[in-house]
């Protein structure tokens, strides 16, 4: 007659160690604007609202900021403008933006856009190129 060992409690999970490697972290949608991966989009993970963008717009310009408002908000009014007319807007330090689909909601349009940016590049010419003797 054979006899069945018996059963033992379940032991607690074993406390975390310095050697024992931590449980992967949890998969992100998106990779960090420094992490960005060339031919995948990087996303921003904080938002830039339009307080802090006059305040680094009147930095960077060195004007007043009631002066870098007026303009800031003339330019974002003519890029909504022009966006919502279906142009497409060439901004040369921005890049090429373009109107690919329109979708009507309650409060207006939602428009999806394109944006393909300016890398400072010429296509054809190495950057490395020895010069001819």
């Amino acid at each position: 007659m054979t006899t069945k060992p018996a059963k033992s409690a379940p032991s607690a999970p074993a406390p975390a160690t310095a050697a024992t490697p931590a449980p992967a972290p949890a998969r992100q949608k998106a990779a960090a604007p420094e992490a960005a991966v060339k031919g995948k989009a990087p996303v921003a993970k904080v938002q830039l609202k339009k307080r802090e963008f006059l305040d680094r717009a009147s930095e960077r310009s060195g004007v007043k900021k009631t002066e870098a408002k007026a303009a800031v908000e003339a330019t974002l009014s003519l890029l909504a403008e022009a966006l919502a007319a279906g142009q497409e807007v060439v901004l040369p330090p921005l890049g090429r933006l373009k109107v690919t689909r329109v979708k009507e909601a309650k409060k207006g349009q939602i428009l999806m856009l394109r944006l393909q940016a300016d890398t400072g590049e010429k296509p054809g010419k190495d950057p490395l190129a020895e010069a001819a003797e």
